[in-house]
């Protein structure tokens, strides 16, 4: 059988045996080919004609008898790329179409569901925002994307345990995810479950040296678990990768003050009195430097929040 003998699919592309009339690949039926009529040859009068036709359809049916038994080979020319044999019937599998047609609309709902939920969460309705993750998550259960964003949408409404636990799959489904371990860290210290906000934030320092967030956020949960001694390096390493950042050096003189550095702790308040005159905490930062100029004890001002 040449290439002429072989039947196009309009649809797919596969070659297929003209006998058929559907593509076996895509299942879609076969277009008509208009058929062209060329002249007959001089020599080929009526009654050669129809002395050819008596013989052909001799041969045929001598053809017919001598196969009656044999069975014909399987179609391989519209056979899929990737598979060991074409479907037999069409009750045994239904297209490859139908069934892209199927995943782009499972696809396209899910993607849906997301844009919506993100939508609800930019608007501050964390509460429908949760509800739709918790819809993708029926389909996708380990999608780790949704699981972290419902954990945030349950974080920001007060539900901390819940919120825990979300994150704490989308950090085991993707445990070098950087994101996923910071949003963790930072739910531990919502809950002031502090050696836990230590170790994810330590972990997702690793991941992202670079992020001062992080070192930040480190440096506080030491500081707010009581442990300084760890807590003036993590913050003077903060301030080394944002020195223009203010807060940095505010904390780090209320961790240096609270173990007796004084000195250092008045240049720390100092420089962010430089570089924030007119800061939220600029005045009681004032009144505090003032104090212990004068040897006087004094409340320090307040530790700036989690980034």
């Amino acid at each position: 059988m040449s290439q002429n003998d072989f039947v196009i699919c309009a649809s797919c592309g596969a070659r297929t045996r003209p006998d058929r009339d559907r593509c076996i690949r895509c299942d879609e039926p076969h277009l008509p080919v208009a058929s062209s009529k060329l002249p007959l040859p001089a020599w080929l009068t009526k009654e050669r004609a129809l002395l050819l036709g008596s013989v052909a359809s001799l041969v045929v049916v001598i053809a017919i008898a001598a196969t009656w038994n044999w069975s014909a080979p399987a179609d391989k020319v519209a056979q899929p790329a990737a598979t060991a044999s074409a479907p037999a019937t069409r009750q045994q599998s239904s297209s490859p179409r139908r069934q892209e047609d199927a995943v782009a609309k499972t696809t396209g709902s899910f993607f849906d569901g997301k844009q919506a939920a993100a939508a609800a969460f930019a608007k501050g309705d964390f509460e429908a925002a949760r509800a739709h993750y918790e819809q993708l998550l029926t389909e996708r259960p380990n999608d780790t994307e949704v699981l972290n964003n419902m954990g945030q949408a349950l974080a920001r409404q007060g539900r901390i345990d819940e919120a825990i636990a979300k994150l704490s799959r989308a950090a085991e489904l993707s445990p070098d995810k950087w994101q996923y371990r910071f949003n963790l860290a930072h739910a531990f210290g919502q809950a002031e479950r502090w050696d836990r906000a230590i170790a994810e934030y330590r972990v997702a320092t690793g991941l992202f040296p670079e992020d001062y967030a992080t070192q930040f956020n480190l440096a506080l949960a030491l500081h707010k678990k009581g442990d300084e001694q760890a807590a003036i390096p993590a913050f003077e390493k903060a301030i080394a990768l944002a020195p223009s950042e203010p807060s940095f050096h505010i904390a780090l003189a209320i961790s240096l003050e609270s173990v007796g550095r004084v000195a250092d702790a008045q240049r720390a308040y100092k420089q962010y009195l430089e570089m924030a005159p007119s800061g939220p905490d600029a005045e009681r930062a004032k009144a505090h430097l003032e104090a212990l100029a004068a040897g006087h004890s004094a409340t320090p001002p307040k530790t700036p929040s989690a980034s």
